[in-house]
């Protein structure tokens, strides 16, 4: 007799993440859903500027609440940075997906998690449309709304020098 639930649970068992993520300091990444990866990041990036004193804003609306859709993330020492997270995939790379051009903000703001290490990048708008950032994948063949940006971990920054790092830009920033 058929049973689709063993039958599901067969082909679901063939199916695991790449074994460096197995038993990683940040496993738990890879076992939450992708729609949520982007919150752990922005939660991340807020608790760790409260940490270090960096001044740092969500957009709200009229009555004061935190907007969840609006065209930057994160303001950071004054400058509105659109916020992407990604996982380190089997290649070594982290893909930051759904950067989007006609979106208003002032800069790109990249973590990265690996199995036990994570990193950053941060952009300028003009770097990211001028290409000085990377070379931008359009997510959709033959659309040109929504792009990837793929980084290895030795073209970002690791994540103790972010105090520094977000400082220099918005230092340079305008």
């Amino acid at each position: 007799m058929c049973d689709p639930l063993k039958i599901f649970k067969a082909v679901l068992s063939e199916f695991n993440n790449h074994s460096k993520w197995k038993s990683a300091l940040f496993e738990k990444v890879k076992l939450i859903p992708n729609t949520k990866v982007g919150s752990v990041g922005q939660n991340f990036i807020e608790r760790l500027c409260v940490e270090l004193d960096i001044p740092c804003s969500f957009p709200v609306n009229e009555k004061g609440k935190r907007l969840t859709q609006n065209s930057w993330d994160i303001k950071i020492l004054d400058i509105e940075f659109e916020l992407k997270t990604a996982t380190e995939d089997t290649n070594k790379h982290f893909q930051f997906n759904h950067i989007r051009y006609h979106r208003q903000y002032e800069g790109l703001l990249c973590l990265g998690v690996s199995p036990a290490d994570l990193y950053f990048g941060i952009w300028s708008k003009a770097d990211v449309t001028t290409g000085k950032a990377g070379n931008l994948v359009s997510m959709e063949k033959g659309a040109n709304a929504s792009y990837k940006l793929t980084k290895k971990p030795d073209q970002l920054n690791p994540i103790d020098s972010f105090q520094t790092e977000i400082q220099k830009f918005s230092d340079n920033f305008g």
